[in-house]
């Protein structure tokens, strides 16, 4: 099944209305019109096939082969033209709540070709903007807490790792005082042992022959 998009409202990059809009189909041909006026810049032009190429970027997502079409001229009578030369199963158009849309279904419909071809895909957007916004809240709330989270868990660790500094000063702080006795200790022995030497070594010299004799005497 062959399909007609006329992009008319640019909004018809809409994912739900690409969804509708080719569901069943196998090819999908899309329509730009760019209306002769004097006042026509070449901004407009650039922003159309920008809008052009982003919904072919939509409806390649699809795998549904899909050509294009740029064409100089009146809305109305283009999109008819187009539907009768390509030989289209569908014309697809995304419902439009103004005057200028109901002008152009009714003449649409004028033609016999055409009459039962088209198809109009009405999007609530209201509802999706609605939805969208509370998605965005949605994350928006998660971040926050989030970042809560990741306040809180900050203040927390920073407390553990004060604790652990004091735990660590005040174990350094005995240890050095452990140490100061330790040493003090070892000074007192190596004092004494220096002194027995120096008795020791007087003993000898007053007749004593050794060290052995000495431990031999009776001290009262």
């Amino acid at each position: 099944m062959k399909v007609l998009i006329p992009l008319i409202s640019r909004h018809e990059s809409n994912p739900e209305f690409i969804d509708k809009a080719v569901k069943g189909t196998e090819e999908v041909l899309l329509l730009i019109v760019i209306d002769k006026d004097d006042s026509l810049k070449a901004s407009d032009i650039s922003s159309s096939t920008h809008f052009l190429e982003e919904v072919k970027k939509l409806i390649g997502k699809k795998r549904k082969k899909c050509e294009d079409l740029t064409e100089w001229g009146e809305t109305k009578a283009k999109i008819k033209n187009t539907a009768i030369i390509n030989k289209v199963d569908k014309i697809v158009l995304l419902k439009q709540e103004n005057q200028f849309f109901e002008d152009l279904i009714e003449e649409l419909k004028k033609e016999k070709e055409l009459k039962n071809k088209i198809e109009l895909i009405e999007i609530d957007f209201e509802k999706q903007e609605q939805e969208q916004k509370e998605f965005e809240d949605s994350l928006n709330e998660i971040e926050e807490k989030t970042s809560e989270n990741k306040t809180e868990n900050a203040e927390e660790e920073k407390e553990n790792i004060q604790e652990e500094k004091i735990k660590e000063n005040k174990t350094k702080g005995e240890n050095k005082i452990k140490n100061k006795t330790i040493n003090s200790t070892e000074k007192v022995v190596k004092n004494a042992m220096k002194d027995t030497k120096v008795i020791a070594d007087k003993l000898i010299k007053q007749g004593f022959k050794s060290i052995d004799s000495i431990k031999k005497i009776k001290w009262k």
